[in-house]
């Protein structure tokens, strides 16, 4: 006589058990599994475990095109795809035209700023060009415009202060001069706490060069920067979130041009990768952990050879990708970068993954390849992303 078979379910488990579950399962699955029932959406917004869920979840690479394509590094495999939220797709300025959008990653959330020629803010017509969204709630928040100007030169950062407020930075290097008008250099901050904007005394130096190329960690925004008499002099310009000021705090090891690439390493500390675009050599550096007193680079490793890749795409015009990377192993990083094919109407976009060690590419792997009719979005790579339930700053939900 067969054994009667016995019924098992998630919620009859021991709460611990169901936790540990959760810390492995992706935030996107936890937020479907959010109306469940009460036990689990207990949990599942309980601030301390979406702390703790989002410091154990590992790097993604984001890519946003047609959809927005989330996918693991390590295996190479699209762990989600959804579409653009309305609220960015139907933007006068489109996401997808994003050789003019700047985006920036902090603790799950996206900073999504919208570079449109310029603009005064005060215009009752214009459409809000920064926002907040969590790709994996799928939740965004437009951010509204201080009085003054919206320019192609504005850089914007985000990230939080001692106490965990998160905070917007926005300011401009030099003076915009157009037909006698002139917008002096300031830094405004945005207090998602009172929803408004404000001018801070952090001084912008007219004479320094910032590069697009930035990264959040920590709550603090950094920049690869350089004195325009001196651009082979580069360093790195922090905008600290505690006391709003502008911080140099350590000089870059030499680079080859402007091809070097700025991003996080271990979650504190961050890294170069450099190439040659004549030799093909590839450069990895690291820095100390920040907020540790002095900061320094070192080299991680080098790789040299004649059958190395070409990391960043650039053509005769100004369209050019840079590469995504992240580090999984010790002496190793993966990265995600973008070739171009063909010409005119059959413009072809190549997205491709290396995983490359101070022994060589170990591997080689194309992700994605998509015919487009605009040029420009041929160029369109990703970024660096940690998946998280962290809830919009001003949100309630």
């Amino acid at each position: 006589m067969a054994s009667p078979r016995r019924s098992w379910s998630l919620s009859l488990m021991p709460p611990e058990i169901i936790q540990e579950i959760f810390y492995k399962t992706p935030a996107d699955a936890l937020v479907r599994a959010k109306p469940t029932c009460k036990r689990w959406y207990a949990l599942i917004t309980d601030k301390s475990f979406i702390k703790e869920h989002f410091q154990r979840s590992q790097e993604r690479f984001i890519r946003i095109f047609d959809k927005v394509q989330i996918m693991d590094p390590v295996t190479s495999r699209t762990s989600s795809v959804s579409p653009i939220p309305n609220g960015l797709h139907q933007h006068p300025y489109n996401i997808n035209t994003l050789v003019h959008t700047l985006m920036v990653h902090c603790d799950g959330l996206m900073l999504v700023a919208y570079q449109c020629g310029w603009k005064y803010r005060s215009d009752e017509s214009i459409f809000p060009n920064i926002a907040v969204w969590n790709p994996a709630t799928r939740k965004i928040r437009w951010v509204e415009q201080a009085a003054g100007c919206i320019t192609s030169t504005d850089y914007y950062g985000i990230g939080y202060n001692s106490d965990g407020d998160y905070k917007l930075v926005r300011f401009t290097c030099r003076p915009l001069v157009i037909e006698g008008f002139e917008d002096v250099p300031e830094v405004e901050i945005y207090e998602f706490k009172t929803s408004s904007w404000r001018t801070v005394g952090g001084k912008v130096d007219i004479d320094v060069e910032i590069e697009r190329r930035c990264v959040s960690v920590m709550g603090n925004m950094y920049w690869v920067a350089y004195r325009w008499w001196n651009e082979g002099e580069k360093f790195i310009r922090v905008f600290d979130f505690s006391d709003e000021t502008f911080k140099d705090i350590c000089f870059c090891p030499p680079s080859y041009g402007d091809n070097s690439h700025l991003s996080c390493f271990n979650g504190d500390s961050l890294s170069l990768l450099q190439q040659d675009e004549v030799s093909k050599q590839i450069e990895v550096w690291v820095s100390s952990k920040l907020g540790d007193g002095d900061v320094s680079f070192s080299k991680y490793f080098s790789l040299s050879g004649p059958d190395l890749p070409a990391l960043r795409v650039r053509d005769d015009k100004y369209y050019k990708t840079n590469p995504v990377y992240c580090f999984v192993k010790p002496k190793s990083v993966i990265v995600w970068c973008v070739g171009v094919e063909g010409e005119g109407d059959k413009v072809c976009s190549c997205c491709t993954l290396y995983e490359i060690d101070e022994d060589g590419v170990k591997s080689k792997r194309e992700t994605e390849r998509s015919y487009v009719r605009d040029y420009s979005h041929a160029f369109v790579c990703g970024y660096v992303y940690v998946p998280s339930m962290i809830p919009l700053p001003w949100a309630r939900d």
